[in-house]
């Protein structure tokens, strides 16, 4: 297990003294937002303090120095009066802002992260580009040592005024807010995982994330009613978005168009959330929106926007599979027949197959040899269209036999190849789609 670590930034000022307070609760008297952090975020865990600072920043404020007739106390000695049990470290680094300080400071601070810590990261004193690389540190350590984000703190001492002023100021009345930016981190939490669910489909740190912002909100007892209803619908939403996801990667073609339209319901419900927490998500969830927006009401072209999906994803067997399957149940659609039912499908396929390859009769082996023929029939004008038929069914038989055949076809012509069937056959699933909404129509007037 490791380790709840704050990491924090030292610099050159003559950080004023001042109570610092965060959720209600008060820091002691301090000139150090290390010390009011500590304090503040510490809880019933020990958590170790590491404080990166220059050569120039230790000297100055690691230890008591005078200041005129003042004594300003150092962080050592900060730390000694108000948290003696803390494991303070400091680490001194460059005060450099070029290209190679910058990586030199990358790998000071991953060099004091753990594996699985729990980071407290305070960027008070943080100047130049150090946000910039504690951000990117952050991110980066979570993926290389698993580490996670306690909270991302910022002291803000600004709001008491001028120093000037401050210096006059009374003590009880030197009160500084913490503010607490870690819901910023989280932004870039949910832009990974939309991003990865752009370009896999997968939304497994959507649904993570989701998880997690569900159990704070409820955790919490200053959530409000509404707070917690609007997580919920969020919740929900990506629960929605896996399902629809999972229907793809198993080829549940005929769930496709339920599963999205459950989808789609549910991100409008999202949508009109006024909930600050989730605000942020609009855009990501406009851009999650637009991935299924090529799926319409005609189910026939949706089963075949299906294949274009996977194949978008590196689906490369998914697609293979239903463009097949897909093909065969827009016949079962346009014939009245039932989509799931595995004779006449079989003798869909059988049908097709006898079309293409001109079998003659005494050879077919098929169930209903008068179904076969009614298909037949059907299917002779659109026997062109389906040339690609009979490609498309060796690369599925080849790859769903994990290639253990004579002379398996290379790996690298499963795509091209999928590609190539989903473009040609597109002009049989447009011509279904059709002849459909053509019989639709006419026994809507019937």
């Amino acid at each position: 297990m490791g380790r709840r670590v704050l990491l924090s930034f030292l610099g050159l000022s003559d950080y004023e003294y001042c109570y610092y307070t965060y959720g209600g609760v008060t820091s002691s008297y301090t000139r150090f937002i290390q010390t009011a952090v500590y304090e503040l975020f510490r809880g019933d865990e020990p958590m170790d303090v590491v404080v990166f600072a220059t050569k120039e920043a230790r000297d100055r404020n690691g230890q008591d120095r005078k200041k005129g007739d003042k004594l300003l106390e150092g962080i050592d000695t900060a730390f000694r009066r108000i948290a003696p049990e803390a494991n303070v470290k400091i680490v001194e680094i460059e005060s450099g802002q070029d290209e190679q300080s910058n990586w030199r400071l990358f790998d000071r601070i991953m060099g004091e992260i753990e594996e699985g810590d729990t980071i407290y990261f305070d960027i008070t004193h943080s100047f130049r580009s150090i946000p910039f690389v504690a951000l990117i540190v952050l991110n980066y350590a979570r993926l290389v040592k698993q580490a996670d984000i306690g909270a991302i703190v910022y002291g803000w001492f600004e709001v008491l005024g001028r120093p000037v002023d401050v210096e006059q100021m009374p003590a009880e009345q030197r009160v500084a807010p913490i503010v607490d930016l870690t819901s910023m981190a989280r932004l870039l939490d949910w832009t990974n995982g939309v991003d990865q669910f752009l370009r896999t489909g997968d939304a497994s740190i959507i649904q993570t994330l989701t998880a997690k912002e569900n159990s704070a909100v409820f955790r919490n007892p200053s959530s409000t009613q509404t707070m917690r209803n609007e997580v919920k619908e969020l919740n929900q939403l990506t629960k929605r978005l896996d399902q629809t996801e999972k229907v793809f990667r198993t080829c549940r073609s005929l769930q496709i168009d339920e599963e999205v339209q459950k989808f789609h319901e549910q991100l409008a419900r999202v949508r009109s959330s006024s909930v600050e927490a989730i605000k942020p998500l609009v855009p990501l969830l406009d851009v999650m929106e637009k991935k299924y927006a090529m799926f319409d009401d005609d189910p026939i072209m949706n089963s075949w926007k299906a294949v274009r999906w996977c194949l978008d994803h590196g689906l490369i067997q998914q697609a293979l599979t239903m463009l097949e399957e897909n093909a065969v149940t827009a016949v079962c659609r346009v014939l009245g027949f039932d989509l799931r039912d595995e004779k006449i499908r079989g003798d869909v396929h059988s049908a097709i197959e006898i079309l293409l390859r001109d079998i003659p009769k005494e050879k077919w082996r098929v169930r209903s040899v008068e179904l076969v023929e009614q298909i037949i029939d059907f299917l002779s004008p659109y026997k062109g269209d389906l040339k690609p038929f009979s490609m498309l069914k060796e690369r599925r038989n080849d790859i769903n036999h994990a290639g253990a055949r004579p002379q398996p076809l290379k790996a690298e012509k499963f795509w091209p190849d999928a590609e190539q069937s989903f473009r040609e056959l597109g002009v049989f699933f447009e011509r279904m789609s059709a002849l459909a909404k053509t019989m639709q129509i006419a026994k809507e007037n019937a």
